[in-house]
């Protein structure tokens, strides 16, 4: 390997940008896992029927999908500072969870919930877009698998630490704490990131509707379809925490034994998705963000096919969940670089909101799907839903591979 190449790949890893983003990810993460974990119980203890907790799941998808199209706007005006954008977004995530202290019902926590995600989408394509211009492009790759293994370390110390305070300070206090890892978020992307200047030579694309950028020929417009599908397919990971809980019951084990070996089952799942984000993003940067992309995709689909077979070994089901996970990563990360390749720089941040908008949708739809055939018919429909429209999702992927534009590496 020649020394530039060296140097390059190490100034990735070096770059005060990628940093930053990196650490405001794990920060935010964890301090919003850190409230997820403890809102359901703290729901029960206001009364709240079980319903309330779907209401405020869809209303915050809802809130998360419509806010990353106003912020790729947002991200791609003239002047906009990315830097103030995602810190903004941050800092005001951490004080829609931290409002939960003070809610005395649940509406109180939708509201919130709400806050805290449309926060979040507003910020993601400024964030995406700063990540993607602080390094060079053959190296994509390697910066969105550093800031997506930021996001999935967060979502692991984030529950360990409220398993950790919860039954000593109580869920009000835990709320309030949660806001601090959000505002070391939003410290870590205001002062390390840096802000790179956007030429506007091509000023065709700035006038671009969000309408034109979506269904313009191109490989844009097939990723939004092929990650459309996956999305359609890629249901809550609290369905396989669900069913995993299921199998390990009906294997003798005893109700707490078995959600308990789940929930492990699950750190499991989010280990993996950390330490294959990095490699996922290498491996992208070699062979091609598109093919990387593929490969995760059709690894969902066949779990998915495993799965509705209902795996009873211990073993099997933890590599399940661990193949899951590292799908997640290589998913997450290719999506992300091989978006930046292909939008021209101008069009990145409305490029990214319409990309986020197509996953909310996605989970929107998925986990309600999943769940109606599993309650309708068996999990094993549910399942078999999954794998279907994922692997549909990879066929439509497969011929971009060919017209991509290979990373030199």
């Amino acid at each position: 390997m020649s020394a530039t190449k060296t140097s390059r790949r190490e100034s990735v890893l070096r770059n005060r940008t990628v940093a930053g983003i990196g650490l405001a990810s794990f920060f935010s993460d964890a301090g919003h896992e850190m409230a997820t974990a403890a809102l359901p119980a703290f729901l029960t203890s206001l009364g709240a029927p079980a319903a309330a907790l779907g209401a405020i799941e869809g209303v915050a998808d809802a809130a998360l999908s419509t806010s990353k199209l106003a912020g790729g706007v947002v991200a791609d005006r003239r002047g906009t500072d990315r830097r103030r954008v995602a810190a903004a977004g941050y800092l005001v995530t951490g004080l829609g969870y931290g409002s939960f202290a003070f809610a005395g019902s649940w509406p109180a926590v939708a509201l919130g919930r709400a806050v805290a995600w449309a926060a979040r989408g507003l910020r993601t394509p400024a964030r995406e877009a700063l990540l993607a211009e602080a390094v060079p492009p053959e190296y994509l790759g390697r910066a969105f698998g550093i800031e997506r293994a930021g996001d999935s370390l967060g979502a692991i110390a984030g529950p360990l630490v409220a398993a950790a305070l919860l039954s000593t300070i109580g869920y009000r206090h835990l709320f309030w704490i949660s806001f601090f890892p959000a505002l070391a978020a939003a410290l870590s992307v205001r002062f390390l990131a840096r802000e790179v200047p956007r030429a506007r030579d091509v000023a065709h694309h700035v006038g671009m509707s969000i309408r034109e950028l979506a269904t313009a020929p191109g490989l844009f417009r097939s990723l939004l379809a092929g990650v459309g599908l996956y999305g359609l397919g890629n249901f809550s990971a609290t369905l396989l925490i669900l069913r995993a809980t299921q199998i390990l019951s009906f294997e003798g084990r005893s109700a707490a034994s078995a959600a308990a070996t789940a929930v492990l089952l699950y750190t499991a799942h989010n280990a993996a998705n950390a330490f294959a984000a990095y490699p996922a993003g290498a491996l992208a940067d070699r062979i091609g963000r598109r093919v990387v992309l593929v490969m995760g995709v059709a690894l969902f689909a066949l779990a998915c096919v495993a799965f509705a077979f209902s795996p009873s070994s211990l073993p099997i089901l933890a590599a399940l969940f661990v193949a899951i996970g590292a799908s997640t990563a290589l998913v997450e990360t290719a999506e992300g670089s091989h978006a930046a390749e292909v939008l021209p720089i101008a069009l990145r941040g409305r490029g990214y909101g319409v990309v986020g908008l197509v996953d909310g949708v996605g989970d929107l739809v998925s986990s309600l799907v999943v769940g109606v055939l599993w309650t309708v018919a068996s999990p094993a429909w549910g399942f078999a839903y999954a794998a279907l429209l994922s692997m549909l999702g990879a066929l439509v992927l497969i011929p971009g591979c060919l017209t991509a534009r290979r990373p030199s590496a």
